[in-house]
């Protein structure tokens, strides 16, 4: 059995693998070495089924099939380029009490904790009451057709899934004013997401002669409207209420009262900020911010088309269509197309009644007896979402303990964890699939 050093040692060697989204599949190779040689209970024991170039599905065979869980992470990061790295992004640097390198926290402290604590309980002779599956996608970081892959397998082997655990919410570490104690936030629902490009069409010409309105500058008007004005009236959905109700638990007075009184109130949207000022308008509204953009391929060149992208992400209480119809309006005010390029409606919310939510949030408060469980509206999205097609329960959250500081290095450089957050997380997967039944 590993101790704490052992976690640490073997941690680092899945953070020594550079396994970047859509690097060589060498990498991706090295990495399965490295899951084979660490983790030999689970390679002797789990059928390994390989799918596309390198997704990964462990089966661990339990004594019932009615019910089973799939247990979620990603292989691949993000790339390590630039940034201001203390350490090199792969080196796994051990430092203060942390480990720096880049998939520490997205989401290589997950496939280690799932993994990990599935070799311990095969090798304490523990056999579970249902069948648990290990999900590893490849391509997470740029949605590709890793859990596609896993979704169809399951639906090939008419497998349905009760209860999904995958990346999302963590424990949050005093992120509010005003907080008496930790919280671990379970993502329940994921937003809707959306790419809408605005596309301003004209004659073109030398920019020494410029006309009035020209691409560019109605594209400018445009997001400067949008800029100033509310497009998407705020509504807080049931998934917000519930977050806001939750985070009671963890404030202390004023703060807990407003936040029991007003759960279902109609007056949320005014006072969720009050209650949750580091989420604000996401929360409570449809958001949407202007990402990229381009006009001419000259200084001196007046574009004969240009274009802005904007990125919404969609409140669980509005249709795409519904905002894309205002959206329309708005690009006609200012004689431009719309084009949407992406969509997807936000994901169904999780039922906090299910068996599934429940043995989890009992297993979080046995691994950790202090913190508080809190439902979680996420903003992001995760392959979760796929998988959530066929499974009954879809959970968001690796209830590892990150500070506000830590949350920031997503994606970022100086990515890192605490030593002793990667024993807790392995003691709580062991918890929730001794608990499951």
């Amino acid at each position: 059995m590993k101790d704490q050093n052992g976690y640490v040692e073997s941690f680092r060697k899945l953070i020594q693998c550079p396994t970047v989204t859509d690097s060589g599949h060498e990498y991706f190779e090295a990495f399965h070495r490295v899951l084979d040689e660490e983790f030999p209970h689970v390679a002797a024991t789990c059928e390994k089924i390989k799918l596309g170039r390198d997704v990964l599905l462990y089966k661990w065979t339990g004594k019932d099939s009615a019910r089973p869980v799939v247990l979620m992470a990603h292989q691949d990061v993000v790339p390590a380029v630039g940034g201001d790295w203390k350490y090199e992004p792969f080196s796994a640097t051990v430092e203060d009490g942390k480990i720096y390198g880049r998939g520490t926290m997205d989401c290589k402290n997950t496939l280690f904790g799932t993994i990990q604590a599935v070799d311990e309980l095969i090798a304490e002779g523990f056999v579970p009451e249902q069948d648990i599956y290990l999900s590893y996608s490849d391509c997470e970081e740029t949605s590709g057709p890793g859990a596609e892959m896993a979704r169809d397998w399951f639906k090939s082997q008419g497998i349905t899934p009760c209860v999904v655990v995958d990346e999302g919410g963590a424990i949050m570490r005093k992120f509010m004013k005003k907080m008496t104690k930790d919280a671990c936030m379970v993502g329940i629902l994921e937003k809707g997401y959306a790419d809408v490009k605005f596309v301003a069409k004209g004659k073109g010409g030398h920019s020494s002669q410029p006309p009035k309105n020209t691409p560019i500058a109605r594209l400018g008007a445009l997001i400067n409207y949008c800029e100033k004005h509310t497009i998407f009236k705020p509504k807080m959905s049931k998934a917000a209420k519930a977050m806001v109700k939750g985070l009671g638990d963890v404030v202390a007075p004023p703060l807990k009262g407003i936040a029991k009184a007003f759960g279902g109130s109609c007056l949320l949207p005014k006072i969720a900020p009050k209650v949750v000022p580091s989420y604000g308008r996401p929360m409570y509204a449809t958001t949407m911010v202007f990402t990229m953009c381009d006009g001419a391929t000259a200084p001196n060149v007046i574009p004969q088309e240009a274009w802005v992208n904007a990125n919404l992400r969609f409140s669980p209480t509005d249709k795409s269509e519904d905002c894309f119809k205002k959206l329309r309006k708005i690009a006609k005010k200012f004689d431009c197309e719309m084009v949407v390029t992406k969509c997807r409606e936000a994901s169904p919310m999780v039922d906090l009644s299910s068996d599934g939510y429940k043995i989890f949030a009992n297993a979080v408060k046995k691994t950790y007896p202090d913190i508080a469980v809190v439902p979680y509206l996420m903003f992001g999205g995760t392959d979760c979402r796929i998988m959530q097609e066929i499974a009954t329960t879809a959970i968001r959250c690796t209830p590892c303990k990150l500070s506000m500081a830590q949350l920031g290095g997503m994606h970022a450089s100086n990515e890192n964890v605490d030593i002793s957050s990667i024993g807790e997380t392995v003691q709580f997967f062991k918890n929730f699939i001794t608990m499951y039944k």
